[in-house]
């Protein structure tokens, strides 16, 4: 149970920072959060376009500036975050083409996966029967393998 908490702490990072300080301040303009994290505008834009297309955040214009805001669910789609990437390298290439550097990526990947294991393992498990496996077992343990992979 400790270590739980000690990967949590250790996951924790200026994206992190990002969310909770939009989530906190309902809507904010980007510059601003920028300027509030002390992270470049450019990398704060970054973030935004990738979280903007995973629904997690919108952006609304007033005049030339974007204020970014936190998308809040509705309570049948709390617990449903999983965005459909069919693999890790689609996630880290889609995350390459929006410029977010590489140990970000990580961070974010882990932070995905945290939040869509169980929506992954049972698209695994469907694949896995959809390909004929229909032996339990061996499915759990092909799991396990894909499961390494995916948190290394």
């Amino acid at each position: 149970m400790g270590d739980d908490n000690m990967n949590q702490d250790v996951l924790k990072t200026s994206v992190d920072d990002f969310l909770a300080l939009i989530k906190d301040r309902k809507k904010i303009a980007l510059e601003e959060a920028a300027k509030m994290l002390n992270v470049p505008l450019v990398t704060a834009q970054s973030w935004t376009d990738f979280l903007v297309e995973e629904r997690i955040l919108g952006v609304e214009y007033k005049f030339t500036t974007p204020y970014v805001f936190y998308i809040e669910k509705k309570e049948e789609e709390k617990g449903v975050s999983y965005v459909g990437f069919d693999t890790k390298e689609a996630f880290f290439e889609k995350a390459r083409r929006k410029g977010i550097r590489e140990g970000h990526i990580r961070l974010l990947w882990a932070k995905y996966l945290a939040l869509n294991r169980e929506k992954i393992k049972q698209t695994f498990f469907m694949k896995a029967m959809d390909k004929g496996i229909t032996d339990e077992v061996k499915i759990n343990h092909l799991w396990k393998k894909y499961e390494m992979y995916l948190e290394e």
